[in-house]
């Protein structure tokens, strides 16, 4: 074979196993963490299918509520201090840059999507759940009889992958 097609076909594979291997390091060496989705939606996407857009309570923030370093713009990262609250972790603080945490907290990076007035909107990258289009329309339905949450991990890096979508206590299976 060429070696121009041999190289051709490993840069895709080699960049797979990489984003892989990368999502594998924060499912095993992360803490699991629940958060709150007050109100998921079901929308399709053309390309990928069907899905659960689970919008957080940690997603949508009133900054005169929030500890932050210096205000937020669009399009910046965001790094998060979250701990837990009863049942929920919960935001305490936003910094511009992955901060120092102590015992019971956790850091989550994010990117924001808007800032108005003192709300701020982040996206945590994990905000979809892939699912068929009966699974997806039951969690829809289901959220107004049951709270839906979801078990996040995240890593020492900040960066975070949904593990499991619940409705009540039951885990929904992704496929």
């Amino acid at each position: 074979m060429d070696k121009k097609f041999i190289i051709a076909m490993a840069i895709p594979a080699i960049v797979i196993i990489g984003f892989l291997s990368f999502k594998i390091f924060t499912v095993t060496t992360g803490q699991d963490i629940l958060l709150e989705i007050p109100r998921p939606v079901d929308p399709t996407d053309l390309f990928r299918g069907n899905y659960v857009n689970l919008r957080y309570s940690i997603s949508n923030l009133n900054l005169n509520n929030t500890q932050i370093d210096y205000n937020f713009s669009g399009d910046e990262i965001v790094y998060a201090v979250l701990s837990k609250k009863e049942k929920f972790w919960t935001i305490d603080a936003l910094y511009h840059s992955r901060p120092q945490l102590s015992e019971n907290q956790v850091c989550m990076r994010g990117e924001v999507t808007s800032v108005y007035k003192n709300q701020i909107h982040i996206n945590w990258g994990v905000e979809s759940f892939f699912s068929p289009k009966e699974q997806a329309q039951e969690v829809e339905k289901e959220r107004w009889r049951s709270n839906v949450s979801s078990i996040v991990t995240v890593d020492k890096y900040c960066n975070s992958v949904l593990k499991a979508l619940l409705v009540g206590n039951e885990t929904v299976q992704m496929r």
